[in-house]
């Protein structure tokens, strides 16, 4: 005889799950054909996905620097990727001319074989272990010769002034003082002296045309240096750095990864072939790029098997079969993984945290299966066909299931505004996952049940276990409600003595996989090859090529300010210091056309005669005088075409010179960025500089990291605003009555402080992802609760006692014991990974889910219950 309360209804009379569901129960076989031929295509759609480690990929077009550092890694040749530190293997070795000698022969030969091997000569754009030889060639060439154009008007004008009689009858008397000078102070002096007597250096200077030498504009260098490294005092020149720019896109992650791996294999080869006399290491974003990759990819697929072992292991436990977990876990797959394929259909790339949420998920996706099947069990204990159980779970759990799924989908969604691109993808990654398991459940699980429970009608479940919380909890509810409150305020204590908000975190490399030795590297370059400081590339984009030279010129003059000085800049490098201003030219030619040359250099020789140096030894410095004030073509972008290696630095590889609107300055600072507080201070610095500039763009990695920080430190409060609000709205649609949403949001506000003291009691700064623990268990901590008032709601409806209220809850808290377990257990596997990010994010929200689940048993059911005497101690109403 089938219950009253279970009495079978017609479809007109279900929700849209139950309709599904009992469709379904009615074509099992039909339902699990169409599921596997969906799965063969979300599985298509999925093998198109790649793990890209690139800033593109994890903050994406919203964040200015990352944007415009992706330009510059990606587009120009200063954005060489790869870097090779060559240096003796032994470390106590110390830097002789010998052992330079050698470091330079190595490293020369190590760039002839990566040129020349066939397995990377295709993929190199050009390798290079010395200073470029152009650079020299093109200061001899076109800018010395050009000299009063680089200086400016005002620049051009003192330079004409300084060949008056007067100034230049004691300028040479200076200079005879000068070289008289004793001591070590005297040969420096007369050295400056017969290199520069007119003392041009201090125009140049004031032009920001940094150190001048005429002697180089007569003989240009031919042999390149290589670059020696600064390593302080006894090591200083030990070690040599290459650089190597690749043909292969960096966000190609399998070619950098096999190009990567192939200048390792040709360094190793040829270290082995030196006897192991020499080491070579890896840098720079490539190098990063393919470790990152490498073992994000492999710390995936173990903290999901991970997961999915645990999981097992826990469904084995709860339900003493093997069959039902079984189900449960294949429901849950398959309808992830669906929703992962047509999420996969909207871009063919997927950052780190969203490459993680396989794991996460697997711990989510499972709960709607734990709590369908534990109501199916309850159902078929009274011996219901098992298709009827199918329709009846489905109605009796169309809400909270769809509840539940909804509530943790507000967790994700409030992600979706984030300006930080891998948390937008980790959000939709993870709300097309949680759709596809509820569809699961209400389609598949159902065809699956009628078809595996077919043959075992007869034979009753075992009861649920652990329902028997519901009864510790009813026979000393206000025991339980003290402990866990007491938890919670002890907590709260020891936050309060900690005496510190939260804190953000502000390195970047909590964001990579933790050792990195790619990292370090390029950690070490920055410091041994940068003058001990750091570099701040600076993107420069117009409408039309005539603005570029314009715009990277204003940029580089509000650069040397004192303001930006004083924070560490020491110097910019860029176009103004290869090509005049285009404003100023036509000014420079009429005041060099009004001047005679001939009379200024007699001028020159008549003081020059007339003081104790010999004029013979300044006849290169003659000559040079005379080609400059003869000049009148000063070079421009066409000429600075010309000089590839040059021009490939500061202009897109892809322009076509005259024809570019986008530029690089670089800013060099006097010491690295490590500490956040002084990078704040730069970064905020030189973005006020250039505020006056607004095609400039900062593009470093310190000014991504301090964009990241503000991104971290503006949408988390917008996230868990927009999770809590969406929470509230559907939990005041579904329960209606203000007492039972304020009793379902008692596990998510348990879950919320405890896990906010914790952070501040254990001083665990808040990085760019885990900070979504918090928004994230505003939409999963919630999920007991609502499960629980809703067993309360039918209880109440039907009257129910006090003792029946306790029956109900058995099958009810054994599944969110089992669902928060399992949730628990997703969050946690994220801990075997290598990123600090990713570790902290899944212990973060496992402790939360475990303080969920501690309110919910310790507080919310204490308090039904208690609810519930109350009710029916009442005395009745006639």
């Amino acid at each position: 005889m089938t219950s009253p309360a279970h009495t079978p209804r017609t479809l007109h009379h279900l929700s849209p799950p139950a309709k599904v569901a009992a469709l379904c129960t009615r074509h099992p076989r039909t339902v699990v054909l169409i599921a596997g031929l969906i799965l063969a295509l979300a599985l298509a759609s999925l093998s198109r996905l790649r793990i890209s480690a690139s800033l593109d990929a994890m903050l994406g077009s919203q964040s200015a620097a990352a944007e415009a550092f992706g330009q510059v890694m990606h587009d120009f040749g200063t954005g060489e990727s790869l870097l090779a530190i060559i240096e003796p293997s032994d470390p106590a070795q110390l830097s002789t001319p010998e052992t330079q000698a050698a470091t330079a022969a190595f490293a020369d030969s190590f760039v002839l074989a990566l040129l020349n091997d066939p397995r990377t000569k295709d993929r190199i754009a050009w390798a290079r272990a010395r200073q470029d030889p152009q650079a020299s060639l093109y200061a001899a060439t076109r800018i010395f010769p050009n000299g009063p154009y680089f200086l400016g008007e005002e620049g051009a004008r003192e330079l004409l002034a300084r060949f008056d009689p007067a100034w230049l009858t004691d300028q040479f008397k200076r200079n005879e003082s000068l070289m008289a000078s004793p001591g070590p102070a005297g040969d420096v002096l007369s050295r400056s002296v017969l290199k520069d007597p007119l003392r041009l250096f201090e125009l140049a200077a004031l032009a920001g045309h940094g150190s001048f030498d005429p002697a180089a504009a007569n003989a240009p260098t031919s042999t390149a240096a290589p670059e020696f490294s600064h390593d302080g005092d006894g090591g200083s020149g030990r070690a040599i750095l290459v650089r190597i720019a690749s043909n292969t896109p960096l966000n190609d992650l399998e070619q950098s990864t096999q190009f990567v791996q192939l200048v390792r294999t040709i360094g190793n080869e040829l270290c082995a072939a030196s006897g192991g006399s020499m080491s070579i290491r890896l840098g720079g974003a490539y190098a990063i790029a393919a470790a990152a990759s490498g073992t994000i990819r492999a710390d995936s697929i173990l903290s999901t098997l991970l997961s999915i072992g645990l999981i097992y292991a826990l469904f084995v436990l709860f339900y003493r079969r093997w069959v039902t977990p079984l189900l449960i876990g294949i429901v849950a797959a398959v309808g992830l993984i669906i929703g992962f394929g047509v999420h996969a259909l909207s871009g063919p790339t997927i950052s780190p945290l969203a490459a993680a949420v396989a794991a996460l998920l697997a711990g989510l996706g499972v709960d709607y299966g734990i709590h369908f099947v534990a109501h199916f069990d309850a159902l078929r204990a009274q011996r219901l066909p098992s298709d009827q159980c199918a329709r009846e779970t489905a109605r009796e759990m169309a809400l909270p299931i769809t509840t539940n799924c909804f509530t943790s989908i507000f967790g994700f969604a409030s992600l979706w505004p984030s300006k930080i691109q891998m948390l937008s993808d980790f959000a939709k990654l993870g709300t097309a996952g949680l759709i596809g398991a509820w569809i699961a459940a209400f389609t598949l699980l159902p065809a699956l049940l009628v078809l595996t429970h077919a043959r075992a009608d007869h034979s009753a479940p075992r009861p649920p276990r652990f329902g028997l919380l519901a009864d510790a909890a009813a026979r000393t509810p206000r025991f339980w409600l003290s402990a866990v409150i007491t938890l919670l305020t002890l907590t709260a204590l020891a936050a309060g003595l900690r005496g510190q908000p939260p804190r953000l975190e502000g390195n970047l490399t909590v964001l990579h996989p933790q050792p990195n030795e790619a990292l370090d590297t390029t950690d070490e370059t920055i410091r041994r090859f940068a003058g001990n400081g750091e570099v701040i590339p600076i993107l420069i984009k117009v409408d039309q090529p005539e603005q570029l030279l314009p715009a990277a010129i204003d940029a580089a003059a509000a650069l040397r300010t004192g303001a930006c000085r004083s924070v560490g800049v020491i110097d910019v490098l860029g176009l103004h210091r290869l090509l005049p201003d285009p404003r100023q030219v036509g000014r420079i030619e009429h005041l060099l056309a009004s001047a005679d040359a001939s009379t200024l250099l007699g001028n020159f020789d008549a003081a020059l005669n007339a003081s104790v140096f010999d004029p013979a030894a300044y006849t290169g410095y003659r000559s040079f005088l005379a080609r400059m004030l003869a000049s009148r073509t000063p070079p421009t972008l066409a000429d600075l075409a010309a000089f590839p290696s040059l021009s490939q630095r500061l202009l897109p590889l892809n322009a076509a010179g005259q024809a570019a609107t986008r530029t690089l300055l670089i800013a060099r600072l006097d010491s690295p960025l490590r500490d956040r507080d002084r990078r704040g201070q730069v970064i905020s610095t030189l973005r006020a500089a250039l505020a006056s500039t607004p095609q400039a763009t900062l593009a470093g990695l310190p000014a991504v990291s301090a964009e990241l920080e503000e991104a971290t430190r503006d949408g988390l409060p917008q996230s868990i605003l927009i999770s809590v609000a969406l929470v509230l709205i559907w939990l005041t649609i579904v329960f209606r009555r203000v007492s039972d949403v304020l009793l379902a949001l008692v596990p998510l506000v348990g879950a919320g402080l405890f896990t906010l003291f914790f952070m501040m009691a254990t001083n665990i700064a808040f990085n760019p992802i885990n900070s979504i623990a918090i928004p994230l268990l505003d939409g999963i901590a919630v999920d007991a609760g609502v499960f629980l008032v809703s067993v309360a709601r039918h209880s109440r409806h039907e009257d129910t006692s006090v003792q029946g209220l306790i029956h109900r809850l058995r099958p009810t808290m054994h599944a969110v014991l089992l669902a928060s377990a399992t949730t628990i257990t997703g969050f946690a596997s994220l801990c075997v990974m290598h990123t600090p990010a990713v570790v902290s994010l899944g212990f973060i929200a496992a402790m939360g889910i475990t303080a969920s689940f501690a309110a919910a048993a310790g507080i919310l059911v204490p308090l039904l219950l208690l609810q519930s005497r109350r009710v029916h101690s009442a005395p009745s109403e006639d």
